[in-house]
């Protein structure tokens, strides 16, 4: 199951930052602009014949335009208010919002818009020892006529983006350049986080997120609580010892595992990733109902979930498949950045993770019915799986959900493990797992982009394999990434 957010600006108000930003006054700045309340300082002594200003227009904070490394450029600065951008953990979710609102927007003037370079970068640039740099190419027809450049950090209360603008197409080296300006543009002043994080932060994560009863139970030592930290995760736990090496050891073995399969890059200073293990379920219902506003009864649904930064559960066995499926999800949202797609996706990278090939057999015989598989164009657009079984059972048995699982998960084993599919698996798990949820425009066009064919082409030949799938060897090894 998915606790799963929807792309971060979904949290700014409506059309917050769809507007064109404003126009740089005709004022020549000083070499250096601080902002105190963002706790940054803007370095501009590279950008000749420099004009604008700062500014105090909504997200737009600055806005000037001049020439860098023989170019005309226009750099905006764009800021985001954490209280009303509550999701945002890291620099990469500073460019999701980016992301977010740039494509929206683009989308309405049917525009494409999309990162060819989206990577961290070692700066102090906020309250984390990295940011975020991304580049987004404009196109005249079939050719590149300009790009914009978006370098991310988060400070304490603010994420902010310099958007550099350029009138010609940034080639790679440029682009490299560029990247090593603007972080070297940006100066932040706040107080860095801990990546381990320090005892204080862990106590305080623990007391406001554990259940009440738990709180009390352990205020009045009538329970013990623990906090480790492991290579990846600082678990918050009332379990024994015992216990809980068992379960740490998988967590992981299962974080190896997923990375195996999906590859990233782990970025020094990154956070370890909470997890809550209750001994007691009720605990981890009183949890859930707690942390995640949901009803009790959803809550006794769910044996485990993952929620923005978080895994929660209770305690089970340690291979219990829920770990790996959830630990998926907990890892595509923030070591991947791969929070898009949609349910089909999301459920899919999870469920292929915690599965065996013979657990997917009925989708051969599904695949060879006219109407045993729900059509992909019709599939993608599912706002939840989990929900579909609300819709009532199966007539061959079995719920909507459970048949919906199977057929997302399958469609990843297609991909991964096809001829069609295998070399370019990567690619295309990354251009689709970028795009907004549900989009099936977005979809469509990644999946055209990656495999020069779009959903119908894709169907066709997803239906064509599980026909035809007798087995499937190595279901969980590495994927190649191509550099």
């Amino acid at each position: 199951m998915l606790a799963q957010l929807a792309l971060l600006a979904a949290t700014a108000a409506p059309g917050a930052v769809h507007a064109a930003p404003p126009d740089p006054a005709a004022v020549r700045p000083a070499e250096e602009v601080e902002y105190t309340d963002l706790e940054i300082t803007l370095d501009l002594s590279a950008l000749e014949s420099r004009k604008g200003s700062k500014l105090d227009e909504g997200h737009w904070r600055g806005s000037w335009t001049g020439v860098l490394h023989g170019g005309a450029v226009r750099v905006d600065l764009l800021v985001y208010d954490r209280t009303s951008f509550k999701r945002l953990r890291d620099a990469s979710d500073v460019a999701n919002v980016v992301y977010f609102n740039r494509s929206n927007r683009s989308r309405q003037e049917d525009v494409f818009f999309d990162f060819s370079v989206s990577r961290p970068f070692s700066a102090p640039v906020g309250e984390l020892p990295f940011g975020w740099f991304a580049v987004h190419d404009v196109y005249d027809g079939t050719s590149k006529a300009s790009s914009e450049a978006y370098v991310c950090g988060l400070g304490a209360k603010f994420g902010f983006a310099l958007e550099v603008r350029t009138e010609a197409p940034l080639e790679s080296e440029a682009v490299d350049a560029l990247q090593t300006w603007a972080a070297g543009a940006i100066r932040y002043s706040g107080e860095l986080l801990d990546p381990a994080w320090t005892d204080a932060e862990a106590d305080s994560r623990y007391r406001s997120d554990a259940p009440d009863d738990l709180l009390a139970d352990i205020d009045k030592r009538k329970r013990k609580s623990t906090i480790v930290r492991t290579d990846h995760y600082i678990v918050f736990t009332d379990i024994g010892p015992g216990t809980l090496k068992a379960f740490t050891k998988a967590l992981e073995e299962n974080y190896d595992e997923i990375r195996s399969v999906f590859p990233f890059d782990e970025i020094e200073g990154e956070r370890l990733l909470p997890v809550f293990y209750f001994r007691d379920r009720d605990d981890y219902i009183d949890w859930y109902v707690k942390n995640l506003g949901a009803k009790r009864s959803s809550a006794e649904r769910s044996g485990g979930v993952a929620s923005g930064d978080v895994y929660s559960t209770y305690h089970q066995a340690p291979k219990a498949t829920v770990h790996i499926h959830e630990q998926t999800h907990q890892l595509f949202r923030n070591r991947l950045r791969l929070g898009g797609g949609g349910s089909w996706y999301q459920e899919g990278v999870a469920e292929y993770m915690s599965s065996k090939p013979g657990d997917l057999g009925e989708i051969k015989r599904r695949a060879k019915a006219e109407d045993g598989l729900v059509p992909l164009q019709e599939f993608v657009m599912v706002p939840s799986l989990l929900q579909s079984s609300k819709k009532g059972t199966r007539k061959d048995g079995g719920s909507n959900s459970g048949a919906a699982y199977d057929q997302a998960a399958a469609v990843i084993e297609f991909a991964k493990h096809s001829k069609f599919g295998r070399e370019r698996f990567l690619e295309w798990v990354h251009a689709v797992g970028r795009v907004g949820r549900g989009d099936l425009p977005a979809i469509e066009r990644a999946t055209a982009r990656v495999y020069g064919v779009g959903l119908e082409g894709f169907e066709a030949e997803f239906r064509a394999y599980w026909s035809k799938r007798r087995g499937v060897k190595n279901w969980h090894a590495p994927a190649v990434r191509k550099r």
